[in-house]
């Protein structure tokens, strides 16, 4: 989680929404396998309502971020299928975040096709600290930090009525994610959140999607928590058993004895916490990896000589997901202890 000195003054995200009808988004039967056989989903039932706040949970690779996309309209489910309401507008801020031009400056990125910026639209630069001179900085001169504060701000400025959340709390400072925090605190619209970031889940969620990452979604009553321990109960073979395929694939590599050791020996908070910060990084790499695997094998048709290859690869690292998965929660409790 990105961290950084306390700015001065409030950034009240009162931005709005529009009105979100009786109906927001209903899953009928929904499934999703790609297209090499590799189960994602299995068919399940869940209803959004107007105000819902849903946190999904789930091992590395049990397909948190491909619901997402399904809702947002970037995957189309295999089986059966996701009913929107009429009024419902999406916005979704994920992990790789909206394209942007980086020779625009943020002002202009903010105006869009109005030509410049409105009132509101000023207001709300002020509100993301993009104000004077740094409302006419060049888009390639921000940080990756200030690229994804401005992201954010390009999504909320849309006024969606269902905000997906695809690990916010990555590469925004801690103001950012106080006031964003706020803000969802009396927002109307529905909130999915797919985060590892226990703390933030905790605030802005009240149910919380179980993903087993062998297919299954279920509600969990008791949120983080009851996930937690039902995830250290499970026997570790069950924790990393990747989702059925049906091309070639390894199996997790197991970490030698004196590593296991290792984890359990008592360590000192700081400690910890690198060992989270570097452990995240590594997730993050291969998770961009996983998402480059998974769009090469959507592209690859009926060459099965290359899906196979791109099957066995994508098994690898998502090996290596489970096991980064498995000793972050072993870092988090530890910490937590």
């Amino acid at each position: 989680k990105a961290d950084g000195p306390a700015r001065q003054g409030e950034l009240g995200l009162d931005l709005g929404s529009k009105r979100l009808g009786s109906k927001g988004i209903e899953f009928h039967g929904v499934g999703f396998s790609w297209p090499d056989g590799t189960l994602v989903l299995r068919p399940f039932e869940h209803a959004l309502e107007p105000g819902d706040r849903l946190g999904i949970v789930g091992p590395n690779g049990a397909g948190k971020s491909t619901l997402l996309d399904m809702v947002a309209g970037r995957l189309t489910p295999t089986e059966g299928k996701i009913d929107i309401g009429r009024t419902v507008k999406v916005g979704y801020y994920d992990q790789l975040g909206r394209d942007l031009d980086l020779s625009k400056r943020v002002r202009d990125a903010v105006a869009g096709d109005k030509g410049a910026p409105s009132l509101e639209d000023l207001q709300l630069m002020k509100r993301f600290w993009f104000d004077g001179d740094a409302q006419f900085a060049p888009i390639g001169t921000l940080s990756g930090g200030e690229r994804r504060r401005l992201q954010l701000m390009l999504t909320l400025i849309e006024q969606p009525n269902v905000l997906l959340l695809d690990e916010p709390t990555n590469d925004l400072d801690l103001d950012t994610l106080r006031a964003l925090e706020d803000y969802l605190d009396d927002w109307p619209g529905i909130v999915v959140v797919v985060s590892h970031d226990r703390a933030f889940i905790d605030r802005t969620v009240e149910e919380i999607l179980s993903l087993d990452g062998e297919g299954g979604a279920s509600l969990m009553v008791g949120g983080v928590d009851a996930w937690l321990k039902m995830r250290s109960a499970r026997p570790a073979s069950s924790r990393n058993m990747p989702a059925q395929r049906t091309g070639a694939q390894k199996t997790a590599p197991q970490a030698p004895q004196h590593e296991v050791a290792k984890i359990k020996k008592k360590r000192t908070p700081s400690t910890l916490n690198r060992l989270i910060a570097n452990n995240e990084k590594d997730q993050e790499k291969r998770n961009k990896r996983r998402t480059d695997l998974e769009d090469s094998i959507a592209k690859a048709g009926g060459d099965h000589e290359k899906l196979a290859a791109l099957s066995l690869s994508l098994a690898e690292v998502q090996a290596d997901l489970d096991r980064l998965e498995n000793e972050w929660l072993e870092y988090t409790t530890e910490l937590e202890d």
